[in-house]
């Protein structure tokens, strides 16, 4: 008899868990939610609904020509490429002042300094990172993969801007730089 208690609390102790897991995990989305909605925490950046952004991360304009705003930012381009590739490559232009809204057009130079032809790929960060979804790039060297001969050189450009919306986020309020980095890494195949 001793022996069917305890089997008996067993089984009702693990029946119990089993149904309080099901229970929080029932109950865990909702509240979630609740707290999201009451601290308006989103678990992304937050941009503003206005003609340039619709709750997206992914901006595009509504029309060709954003709003230009008074408000300028400085921005640093950098240049990089990885430890196994065998490339030069610079920004020819180390900073401009822009204003919000404005395109602006900013070419990099890449030498294949190699013996061999080589493909590569660019990627791209911005610092401060919460400032990528704001950045607007219209042409870019990076949405497609780069082939240079050996000693081959090619100027490569970039056209973008700073989506308006920017200027309406409270967490930019004091932004004045923002840094471009595009890193080439080779493409094995």
């Amino acid at each position: 008899m001793k022996n069917f208690s305890f089997r008996n609390k067993t089984t009702t102790y693990f029946i119990f868990n089993i149904l309080l897991i099901l229970l929080l995990l029932l109950i865990s989305y909702p509240l979630y939610r609740a707290i999201s909605f009451f601290s308006n925490y989103t678990g992304m950046n937050k941009l503003g609904d206005n003609e340039f952004v619709k709750n997206s991360i992914i901006l595009e304009t509504k029309n060709n020509d954003p709003i230009i705003l008074d408000r300028t930012l400085n921005i640093v381009f950098k240049a990089e490429v990885d430890e196994n590739l065998n490339w030069n490559f610079e920004a020819l232009e180390k900073n401009a002042e822009i204003k919000i809204g404005e395109n602006k057009i900013v070419k990099y130079k890449g030498t294949n300094i190699s013996n061999n032809t080589i493909t590569s790929t660019a990627d791209f960060k911005t610092n401060p990172e919460n400032a990528f979804p704001y950045l607007i790039k219209t042409e870019c060297f990076c949405f497609q993969e780069q082939t240079l001969d050996p000693g081959e050189s090619e100027i490569f450009t970039m056209i973008f801007y700073i989506d308006p919306s920017l200027d309406n986020d409270s967490k930019f309020d004091e932004l004045k730089e923002v840094v471009f980095t595009y890193k080439f890494s080779e493409i094995k195949s």
